[in-house]
C-alpha cells in the first residue's frame, strides 16, 4: 500500500499569530542570527493550546487524562469530512441535523473533521474570534452516542466563545473524545474517496494539550 496524496491540515505557529484573546499571543525571539553567529536558533514562547493544537480531558478539572496518557494508535483513525461552508452563517451552532446525514459512517475509529470556513478568517478579528459556527451541546451529545473518536474544527475552539463552549468541552472530553482546534479544512478533496487522518501532538508530559501536525493521507 502506497500514499497516493498527503494533505497538510495544520495552521501555521508564529509571532503573534491569532489565537484565543484570553492569553498572550505566541512570541517569537531570535536566540541566534546565522549570519552574525554562524546558527539560527529561535525561542517560542506559547501556550499549548496556540494555533492547530489537541485537547485531552484533563482540559477540563474534572477529568484526569493528560494527552501523553493517550495511547499513539488512538491519534489516527478514519477522516470524516462534513462541509459546513458556506452554508453555516457566522455565529450559527453545528446541531445534530448537520451531523445526522453522516451517522453511517461514524464509529470508534472515525474523526470528524468540523469545515466551517472560519481558518481561511484567522486573523486578529471580532468575525474570526467571537462569531464562528460552534458544536452546541446536543451536537456533542449526538457525537458521543456515536462514539467517535475525535473531532477536529477549524476554529480555536470547538465550542465557539459563548455559553455552551464550556459544556460542549466536558461532553466530548468526559466521554474520551479528543478534540483538535485550529485546523486548515479548506480541502474539498477530502470528500472524495476514503483518507486516513493522523493527529500528532508534541509529547509534553502531564499536558491538557499540545500543538500538532495534522495530516490527511490517502492510500493507492
Amino acid at each position: 500500500m502506497r500514499i497516493r496524496r498527503m494533505l497538510d491540515l495544520s495552521q501555521d505557529l508564529y509571532h503573534n499569530c491569532p489565537g484565543t484573546p484570553d492569553f498572550d499571543p505566541p512570541k517569537l525571539d531570535y536566540l541566534a542570527i546565522g549570519p552574525r553567529d554562524g546558527w539560527k536558533l529561535e525561542r517560542l514562547t506559547f501556550t499549548l493550546h496556540s494555533g492547530t493544537h489537541m485537547d485531552a480531558p484533563s482540559h477540563r478539572n474534572e477529568f484526569r487524562t493528560n494527552l501523553d496518557e493517550i495511547p499513539v494508535e488512538r491519534f489516527q483513525g478514519k477522516a470524516l469530512y462534513i462541509p459546513l461552508a458556506p452554508a453555516k452563517q457566522a455565529g450559527e451552532p453545528i446541531t445534530p441535523d448537520d451531523l445526522a446525514p453522516y451517522a453511517d459512517r461514524m464509529d470508534g475509529e472515525t474523526i470528524v473533521l468540523l469545515y466551517t470556513g472560519w481558518g481561511e478568517k484567522r486573523a486578529w478579528t471580532t468575525e474570526w474570534i467571537d462569531q464562528s459556527p460552534f458544536v452546541n451541546n446536543e451536537a456533542a451529545r449526538f457525537l458521543v452516542r456515536q462514539g467517535v473518536r475525535g473531532v477536529a474544527i477549524d476554529h480555536f475552539s470547538v465550542g465557539g466563545t459563548g455559553d455552551e463552549n464550556e459544556e460542549t468541552h466536558r461532553i466530548l472530553l468526559g466521554a474520551d473524545i479528543w478534540i483538535a482546534e485550529g485546523l486548515q479544512l479548506d480541502c474539498p478533496e477530502l470528500a472524495e474517496g476514503d483518507w486516513h487522518l493522523f493527529a500528532l501532538p508534541i509529547k509534553v508530559r502531564e499536558s491538557s494539550g499540545a500543538p500538532a501536525r495534522i495530516v490527511a493521507v490517502q492510500y493507492d
